[in-house]
């Protein structure tokens, strides 16, 4: 037997030899492998939606193909981290199968074709800056709108391609009469509970320079507009500017809540507000609201910020809420602040206390400044900008209860309209279909509570969809499903609310109302179309080979060394390293530890092949000289080669396909041969040093792949 170190030699060379062997054999079986799926596999089209001399959903994915979808499918863009299938964030707009891409864009209302500027798409980048992929969301914008003006010049869209950019189809038929807002009457909807109110603003105004405090208590704090721009649907808009009141009218909160004989030394802010986005804020917080150094709202990324001066903290101590909660989003919210002496400070987002709790112990707030000017959207030197909406504000000298938090949450906030749709064609006389709308955002309208007012019963209404521009989109259409048999004057038809997407905006989109069925008269809507099935993934391609497993390898090494699997020393290690060898089939589990355990298994079988005098010549044949010294054993190219070629022959095999041939092997084992005799120039080495050279080619040989692949 060898010592420890000569063993130790042969498995260091093995393990350098085995690969290279094993390389050959998988290059030869394996072809062009990478383990990736077939690329270049198109899906088919899906047919064509329905319509009226617009383009076909074949047209439209083909030009979304080569305009939008090579940006939103950008592997270097944050897109595709999270907007894919099964990916973290919906819809897939970014998925890598162009069908699935474009399906989420178009039947998602993501896209504008008649406004580009107004797509979703375009307006998550600027203003939103939603994961931009470069320090200028605007500039990304830019791109993106750029590249949806091209998809609608492909298609043509607007010179007969409709007047809809957020998907869908035209429907004729069982419709009502064609309404926009200017046509509605408002709602006061539920009623608000001002109890305790000393400032009130509802920005009702719409136009001017003026935002009024409709309080009712002197003095009233008119907010002067200096940037801010007016929503249509009631709010104040901020993405430069602010709003500001003069110090002198500013002092009534002052006056109320703060002085130490006539404030009440409590407060409530309370406020309909929607972020821009939630990037803002990070290292110094804007200011949503102000009155100077007394009391603020600010903006923290996910938080709303807190901020008040008091007699225990001259400094103005904040409360934040926790950023993990992410209480705040880029959406219309409900925000109240309240504080008093008890509790110190508390917010709530919907109607909901976040349950961040005030460490500042609550104090009372005579040292207020009365000079401070109150401020919206910025601070009063303009350099705390916030960037989003104020839809109501309400300041009260009190801290309001639960209770009317949340009766002022579910009354909701902004212009309500009734929408009288005209249906007395199908049933009869000053019949008509009333909706409760709002404009939601910049990006959409809110359809509420349907109900069918007429003198006819017993009639059946179902299949309602809302059309914009004479487009039924195919997102918010919630009373597709409503069928209801008529019996009241006014029959409510739903609770529910349904999301419309804007198309051309409030002041020029036209809503009608399209039925499948409404008092004996119907016009079914025909399903839409079914999208094909997505391509089968089947997974990483599977190699051309198989690997064997422990038990097989074991065999493998017996069949073609001729030793018995049973002899003590080659059982012993198998069994020691049998959880360390391949426990499957599958070429990909394969790793560098198995290839070890190999080794030393190989190393084993190799040992015992060599040293029994018998099936060493069986196996070698009879020339080569076991008893002579390296250099007179391997002294010509015949020696080495009678070596080199049993182990091909015998291990490797002669005449397959798949193996290499002596070619190929008697190089490397050659220089193996080399490496190992080397220091024998210097210093004879005896037999034992040939026995020792030739177990490291036969255990090269056994540990290769051509005992572990098949």
């Amino acid at each position: 037997m060898t010592s420890a170190s000569a063993r130790l030699s042969v498995v260091t060379r093995a393990l350098g030899l085995a690969p290279l062997l094993a390389s050959a054999l998988l290059t030869a079986a394996c072809g062009n492998y990478s383990g990736d799926e077939p690329a270049g596999a198109v899906p088919p089209a899906p047919p064509p939606s329905g319509g009226s001399g617009g383009p076909t959903d074949a047209e439209l994915e083909a030009a979304f193909q080569t305009t939008v979808w090579p940006i939103l499918n950008n592997a270097t863009y944050p897109c595709v981290t999270c907007h894919v299938a099964g990916g973290a964030a919906a819809p897939a707009i970014s998925d890598a199968n162009v069908t699935t891409a474009f399906r989420a864009v178009w039947d998602n209302g993501k896209v504008n074709l008649t406004t580009p500027s107004s797509s979703r798409i375009v307006r998550r980048l600027s203003p939103d800056q939603h994961h931009c992929w470069s320090n200028d969301c605007a500039d990304d914008a830019v791109i993106m709108e750029t590249a949806v003006q091209q998809w609608a010049a492909l298609v043509n869209w607007g010179g007969g391609g409709g007047g809809s950019g957020g998907g869908g189809t035209q429907v004729s038929g069982l419709v009502s009469a064609n309404l926009t807002l200017a046509d509605g009457f408002e709602d006061q909807g539920q009623d608000r509970d001002q109890t305790g109110a000393v400032a009130y603003w509802d920005f009702k105004e719409g136009t001017g320079l003026t935002a009024a405090d409709s309080s009712g208590v002197a003095p009233a704090i008119d907010l002067t507009l200096n940037g801010a721009t007016w929503l249509s649907s009631y709010g104040l808009a901020f993405e430069t500017g602010l709003a500001v009141a003069p110090a002198v009218t500013s002092r009534k909160l002052y006056d109320r809540i703060a002085d130490a004989q006539t404030g009440s030394q409590q407060y409530t802010i309370e406020a309909w507000v929607t972020p821009a986005n939630t990037t803002q804020g990070a290292n110094d917080p804007p200011h949503i609201v102000s009155y100077g150094g007394n009391a603020r709202l600010r903006q923290r990324l996910y938080s709303y910020v807190a901020q008040q001066r008091s007699v225990g903290v001259a400094g103005g101590g904040t409360l934040e809420t926790y950023a993990a909660d992410q209480d705040l989003q880029a959406r219309l919210q409900h925000v109240v602040v309240t504080y008093d002496r008890y509790r110190g400070r508390r917010i709530y987002v919907d109607a909901r206390f976040t349950d961040d709790i005030d460490e500042f112990a609550p104090e009372a707030l005579w040292n207020w400044d009365p000079g401070f000017n109150f401020v919206l959207g910025n601070s009063i030197n303009g350099d705390r900008q916030w960037e989003g909406q104020i839809r109501l504000l309400s300041i009260y000298d009190r801290v309001i209860p639960q209770t009317q938090i949340q009766q002022n949450y579910d009354a909701g906030v902004g212009r309500r309209l009734l929408l009288r749709f005209d249906v007395s064609q199908w049933a009869g006389a000053g019949a008509y279909l009333e909706f409760l709308v709002m404009e939601l955002d910049n990006f959409s309208y809110l359809f509420c509570q349907p109900a069918l007012v007429s003198n006819s019963f017993n009639n059946t209404v179902g299949g309602i969809r809302i059309m914009v521009n004479g487009q039924s989109s195919v997102t918010g259409q919630a009373f597709t499903n409503v069928n209801r048999v008529v019996s009241q004057n006014r029959e409510p038809l739903s609770p529910l609310c349904s999301i419309i997407p804007k198309d051309q905006g409030p002041a020029s989109d036209v809503f009608t109302i399209d039925f499948e069925y409404l008092a004996g008269y119907q016009d079914p809507e025909p399903p839409p179309p079914v999208p094909p099935l997505p391509p089968r993934q089947f997974g990483a391609a599977l190699p051309g080979l198989g690997l064997r497993d422990f038990a097989r390898i074991n065999a493998a090494m017996a069949a073609v060394t001729g030793v018995d699997p049973l002899t003590p020393a080659v059982n012993s290690t198998y069994l020691s390293l049998t959880q360390q060898m391949p426990p499957t089939y599958d070429l990909r589990t394969f790793a560098s530890a198995q290839q070890v355990a190999i080794t030393k298994l190989s190393l084993e079988y190799c040992e015992a092949l060599v040293e029994d005098t018998s099936l060493r010549t069986a196996f070698f044949g009879p020339a080569f000289d076991f008893n002579a010294a390296p250099l007179t054993a391997f002294a010509t190219q015949a020696d080495r080669d009678a070596v080199s070629q049993a182990i091909t022959d015998r291990v490797i095999g002669a005449n397959l396909t798949d193996q290499p041939s002596m070619a190929d092997t008697q190089p490397v084992l050659d220089q193996l041969i080399t490496d190992l005799t080397a220091s024998c120039q210097a210093t004879p080495c005896n037999a034992t040093r040939t026995r020792t050279v030739v177990k490291a080619m036969c255990t090269a040989g056994v540990a290769s792949a051509a005992a572990s692949v098949h």
